[in-house]
């Protein structure tokens, strides 16, 4: 434990006290009791709740009190009365259905991030420190009046001395302070929580807190939200149809971070569109095609793309603003996401449960065969009726029924889950006869057509060459080695002193020499497989694949013989 000074301490007990007092007040009373923490809690508070009087919904019958504690638009009004960093967590759980349920995510989204803004003495201050001079000598013109303001921050208009219109966002003072003493306190409430109230256990608050905290910190980083706007500007350089703002680096730091003007509207500002003269289809469309690359393609998708975050320029371009919430998607989740999509066109219902369980992440307590069922269900609106349901909410609906049956999912997923709820929310808003199951297709058919692009393997192959060398030199020792513990007849000698465990030894013996063979065999077969590719590229003389080869032929007719004489 780190040692900090005594002012500090004290501080941070009057923090705890204050947070006990409000979820105590607001009808968190049985909470704090299971967490042994109401002696933290005012007298003032313990004495009022002696005479307070249930509201109507928690005396409704047969309500079980911990279900009433916690009800979503409660919960929803603790988190504004806590501030910054509690509002900020109820966003990320808003993101997580496949961790909260459905209910409570929908009340969460409400949670709107305003705060009135700080002077422009302190911005002036922060920007000083961060780049070293004042606002008044790095732009030819600032305003001191913020046209945005949050929890985190707020954003000031200003110009570069070439003229160049930008945004410079500026920390809120003394927020780091805030944000990491509330971050500490919520991790010992996440412990207490999960060791004293075993129903929460399966939700592992102390991992959701440690993910929320290291969000939460790159967030209060500027210059990680600016190499996400540059990795996103990367990957739209080609795409004519989609706008990221640039990074201007000597003015961004730590807590100063200054990128491009960009005059838009918002995306569910319907009037402001057709003012434009943009069209509401193809601003979906294109939009559709964004996520989709992001999701498929990239594995970098911008996680909260509410319509705050989303505006519509002339000629029908997308904006993407505000790179603070980021989701990662890795090559074997969008494999198996691609496979759903796929599954989901063709029409292969049993394809898409089989896929789609590939991404569950499952514990010693989680109901796979219930949650197998509930996805059928689920799935059944979707192939075998007239009117499907849509794709993103059969998608968002099936991580909800996770937390029911104790089955998560990678957090990239969940995000993912959330995003793409999002994007056809906002398709429909600018095009009602949006239908994403139609719309879909095209997409996915564009993303397969990429993945298996020839030049990508060619790629991947290059990519991979040191590592495929790598084997072919280690075969021979690896192969003798193998070889070795199979002995002279064939056999893997296994010593069990017993001699009532004769049986055993015998089949284990029988067991070890198959396996041995078997993976010798498939050994053998990739690389006899990558040493006829290689005689193409003239870096492998042909006798040597023909050998390869003749030797599988030797291993599987051995293996056939094993197996036989272990089943007589």
């Amino acid at each position: 434990m780190t040692v900090v000074g005594f002012k500090r301490k004290i501080s941070n007990v009057n923090r705890l006290c204050f947070i006990l007092g409000v979820v105590f007040e607001m009808g968190g009373e049985i909470f704090v009791e299971k967490i042994r923490m109401k002696y933290l809690v005012p007298w003032r508070l313990r004495f009022h709740s002696l005479f307070h009087r249930a509201t109507p919904e928690e005396r409704r019958p047969g309500a079980a009190p911990e279900r009433a504690l916690f009800l979503p638009v409660r919960l929803r009004e603790v988190l504004e009365r806590l501030g910054p960093t509690f509002m900020k967590l109820g966003q990320v759980l808003s993101l997580r259905p496949d961790l909260v349920g459905e209910d409570l995510t929908k009340e969460l989204s409400k949670l709107q991030d305003r705060a009135a803004p700080f002077p422009f003495e302190e911005a002036k201050r922060i920007i000083e420190e961060d780049l070293g001079r004042p606002p008044e000598e790095l732009f030819s013109v600032f305003d001191k009046q913020p046209f945005a303001a949050a929890s985190l921050a707020q954003v000031h208009r200003a110009q570069l001395p070439d003229g160049t219109e930008v945004a410079v966002k500026v920390q809120r003072p003394g927020i780091r302070k805030v944000v990491e003493q509330d971050l500490q306190i919520l991790l010992h409430l996440a412990h207490r929580a999960e060791r004293y109230i075993p129903e929460m256990r399966p939700y592992h608050p102390v991992l959701v807190v440690k993910e929320f905290a290291d969000w939460t910190l790159r967030e209060l980083d500027f210059s990680v939200e600016g190499h996400n706007a540059d990795r996103f500007c990367f990957s739209f350089r080609e795409n004519p149809h989609v706008k990221v703002p640039q990074i201007h680096w000597e003015y961004t730091a730590t807590r100063t971070l200054t990128m491009e003007f960009v005059q838009g509207v918002r995306v569910d500002d319907l009037a402001a569109i057709k003012a434009l003269g943009s069209d509401g289809r193809e601003v979906v469309l294109h939009l559709l095609e964004a996520f989709v690359q992001q999701f498929l393609s990239d594995g970098f998708f911008h996680a909260d793309p509410h319509p705050g975050n989303v505006y519509v320029l002339e000629n029908n371009v997308l904006c993407f603003t505000d790179f603070g919430m980021v989701g990662y998607l890795n090559e074997s989740i969008r494999r198996e996401l691609l496979s759903c999509f796929a599954a989901f066109v063709n029409g292969d219902m049993e394809g898409y449960l089989k896929h789609f369980m590939h991404l569950a992440e499952r514990h010693s307590d989680s109901d796979v065969a219930g949650f197998q069922k509930d996805a059928a269900e689920i799935l059944n609106e979707l192939f075998f009726s007239q009117n499907p349901l849509s794709m993103a909410w059969l998608f968002f609906r099936l991580i909800n029924k996770g937390a029911a049956r104790r089955i998560t999912f990678p957090t990239g997923l969940a995000l993912f889950a959330k995003a793409i709820m999002t994007t056809e929310s906002i398709g429909r808003e600018l095009y009602p006869e949006f239908d994403f199951n139609s719309e879909l297709p095209p997409c996915i058919q564009k993303a397969a057509d990429e993945y298996l692009d020839s030049s990508k393997a060619s790629r991947s192959l290059q990519s991979d060459m040191f590592d495929y060398l790598d084997f072919f030199r280690n075969l021979p020792e690896r192969a003798k080695k193998v070889l070795t513990r199979l002995g002279e007849d064939g056999q893997m000698t296994v010593k069990i002193d017993a001699a009532q465990l004769l049986d055993i030894r015998r089949e284990l013996d029988r067991q070890t020499d198959t396996r041995m063979l078997g993976t010798l065999m498939a050994t053998v077969l990739v690389g006899t497989l990558l040493l006829f590719y290689f005689e193409h590229t003239g870096f492998v003389w042909r006798p040597f694949s023909s050998a390869g080869f003749a030797l599988f032929v030797v291993l599987f007719v051995w293996f056939l013989i094993k197996r036989k004489w272990r089943g007589s």
